[in-house]
Order: C-alpha cells, then structure tokens, then sequence
C-alpha cells in the first residue's frame, strides 16, 4: 500500500477532461497491430565490451560513464566482490537497506525493496511500464532502447539511467559512510533534478520557446512540475524524430 501510494504521490487528476486511453507508439495515439507488431519484434542491441557506443554520452560527466561501464561489466566494490576479493567477510555483506539480501550488483541497483520502489517511481513519472529483468545489463538495454522510441527519446531514457544508478549509489555510500539517508521521494526528485541538469543545455537549444503557465522556462525551472513537463515533452511529443 505504500508503495502504491508513492507511485501516485504525483499523478494530477483532471476532473474536466474526459478519461481515454492513449497509444504513445502511433503520431495519432490510436492503436495499430503493426506498431504493437514492431514494438515486440525490433532487435535490441547486445550490451558486450565492444558496444561502447550504447554507453559514451557527451551530456552526461565522463566519470558517470565510466561508472556505468564499470557496472555493466560487474567491474564494483559491492559487498559481494569484496568478500570475493577477501576485503569483508560473509557476515559483512548484506544490503545496507536491511532488506535481509546479499548486497550484489543486480540486488543493489535493481532488485532492493528500497531502490527498486525509486525505479518505480521513475518509471510512473516518465509514463513506462516494464518488468524488472534479472540482471542490470539487461535492465540498460530494455529501458534505454526498447522498441517504439526515437532516438531522441533513446537518448533521453539513457540519461535518466544514468542519473538513477549514479543516485542510488551516492545513497549507499552516504549510508555506509555517513550515517544519513535519504527517503524515497528525495532521491527519486534527485534523480529527476541530476537528468534535467544534463539535459539543460540540449533542453534550452530544442525547446527554447515553450511557454508553461504564461511563463518562459528559465522563470520556472525550479518546479518538479515543469521539469516533469519537459521532460515528458520531449519524450512523448517527437515520435517521428
């Protein structure tokens, strides 16, 4: 229950407008057996250590990229490859959440009670609804570049990624090292806030006459809302770019 709560914390219902459904595959939102039969049939790319084009983002802090093909390859101080390494002992290596599960790579970034209700609430703020793959390679393939999506669109759930591994990983350490934590909802608006800030520059260059509420964007950057809005904009408007 309460994680259904937070998965509506930022729904807004309109009360003027009638309820329909809406197909996000089509320009004209209405459904068709041909972009439902392309959605399932296209070929995801293979992430291996050759495909380093899938992970080289110049938006996003070199540091950032090399932690993430760091990740993928499983190349990380976790608890798990620590103890392996004979740096902590068995004992030592659960999640530092207290869900009771051996701190891995996929336990830690995809499967935790903790940080996988984060996902969650990203996915409800970006309008995406997947299962959870078992392992986080397959986790960077399926959410950055599944079928029906420009590769404007590609690139901006490649961001978001980026900026949601590289949070929950800041909240880890902060737990280990500093004793502080952060709740869900502040490091789901931490994510939100660390992908618009990449996306600033690119935001300002393609968007840089929208008008929200009477306001220009740099009178209103501040407001999840509006950053909600761009977002959502950029994703969803351009299905043909």
């Amino acid at each position: 229950m309460e994680e259904l709560c937070l998965l509506l914390q930022n729904v807004i219902l309109q009360v003027d407008k009638e309820e329909k459904w809406i197909w996000n595959l089509e320009k004209s939102n209405a459904y068709t057996i041909r972009s439902a039969y392309t959605c399932q049939s296209v070929q995801l790319p293979v992430v291996d250590p050759v495909e380093l084009k899938l992970l080289w983002q110049k938006i996003v802090p070199l540091k950032v990229v090399v932690f993430v093909w760091c990740l993928l390859r499983n190349r990380f101080p976790t608890k798990d490859n620590l103890r392996r390494r004979g740096v902590l002992h068995t004992d030592s290596c659960q999640c530092i959440t207290n869900c009771d599960s051996m701190e891995t790579v996929n336990h830690l970034f995809l499967h935790c009670s903790l940080f996988g209700t984060v996902w969650n609430c990203i996915l409800c703020w970006i309008g995406l609804s997947t299962a959870v793959p078992l392992n986080v390679s397959d986790h960077f393939t399926q959410f950055c570049f599944g079928g029906g999506r420009s590769q404007v669109q590609h690139t901006i759930l490649n961001i978001i990624w980026f900026a949601n591994v590289w949070e929950i990983w800041k909240e880890r350490n902060n737990r280990i090292f500093n004793d502080k934590e952060c709740s869900i909802m502040q490091i789901v608006d931490k994510i939100k806030s660390l992908s618009y800030s990449w996306l600033k520059e690119k935001l300002f260059r393609s968007l840089s006459i929208i008008m929200v509420g009477g306001l220009v964007p740099s009178q209103c950057w501040a407001t999840d809302s509006v950053i909600s809005f761009v977002f959502l904009f950029v994703v969803f408007s351009f299905p043909t770019l």
